[in-house]
């Protein structure tokens, strides 16, 4: 276990024994209460927000956030925000895309209408947690320029879970066979198999705020995938962001961490809930 820094979460590191640890880095802690936060959940590809319902609820219950809603996303990129209620004392919001087949490209572009709905209603600080497909679109979203203006709000966490960073999950059966048993190449320390989600995450990686906190879980059945998705690949998030980002990378082994179930580990979710709730 390598600890770059250690600042306040001695007590989730204590509840955290199951848990490997690699790489933790803190800052200080921003201006927004826990249970004023929102905090908003993002299914994986075709999927739902029902996915999203084993971390959302832990989180509203340990950050005591009254208000929980569902925003449901055509595949236009129409939603139903106008209609639904915001406090200004937190929210958890669950995303839905109600057409499986939504690209990522597209999902990123989806959720800045929403953000930007948002900010234009009063929130002025967000949090973002992904679940497969939904940790790199919020990625996308992050890394994407123009949408870290003032007409949206600020994103201060991000938490990744099972996510395919790296998979060469678009390619032919021969090159995923390879990418599975991917590694970094001693010279240019990146991995020597890259997708297209990858090279776009490495070139705008700059664009990421530098006070974003990001925790990166993922995990292993015991043999170095969680069953759909490699650890290099969930792991290369490391080689993604500057090295000044506060960062968590957990690896979590034993019981339920297999690919869809690790969404709804109770040792999971509670740690999420822990890790948006030190502000």
């Amino acid at each position: 276990m390598k600890i770059k820094s250690l600042y306040s979460l001695i007590a989730i590191l204590l509840a955290l024994i199951p848990i490997t640890y690699f790489g933790i880095k803190l800052t200080s802690p921003s201006n927004v209460t826990s249970q004023h936060q929102t905090i908003i959940f993002i299914h994986g590809y075709g999927s739902s927000a029902s996915a999203t319902n084993s971390l959302a609820k832990q989180t509203q219950q340990d950050l005591g956030i009254k208000n929980r809603l569902k925003i449901r996303i055509n595949g236009h990129g129409k939603n139903n925000l106008e209609n639904s209620k915001l406090s200004s004392n937190g929210n958890i919001i669950q995303l839905e895309f109600t057409d499986k087949d939504t690209s990522e490209q597209d999902e990123s572009k989806y959720i800045a209408s929403v953000t930007k709905a948002l900010k234009a209603k009063g929130i002025s600080a967000i949090s973002l947690v992904g679940h497969s497909m939904g940790a790199n679109v919020a990625l996308r979203y992050l890394e994407t320029d123009n949408y870290s203006t003032n007409k949206y709000p600020t994103v201060h966490k991000l938490v990744t879970i099972a996510a395919p960073f790296n998979t060469g999950i678009d390619q032919p059966d021969d090159i995923r066979k390879q990418f599975k048993n991917n590694s970094i190449d001693s010279e240019t320390k990146l991995p020597k198999l890259q997708d297209g989600n990858f090279k776009f995450f490495y070139k705008n990686k700059d664009n990421l705020s530098p006070i974003l906190q990001i925790l990166n879980i993922y995990g292993d059945v015991g043999d170095g995938t969680d069953g759909k998705i490699s650890n290099f690949s969930s792991e290369s998030l490391n080689l993604l962001i500057n090295k000044e980002h506060p960062y968590i990378e957990m690896k979590v082994t034993g019981n339920q961490v297999q690919h869809s179930e690790i969404r709804t580990n109770p040792r999971v979710t509670k740690q999420v809930s822990k890790f948006l709730s030190n502000t």
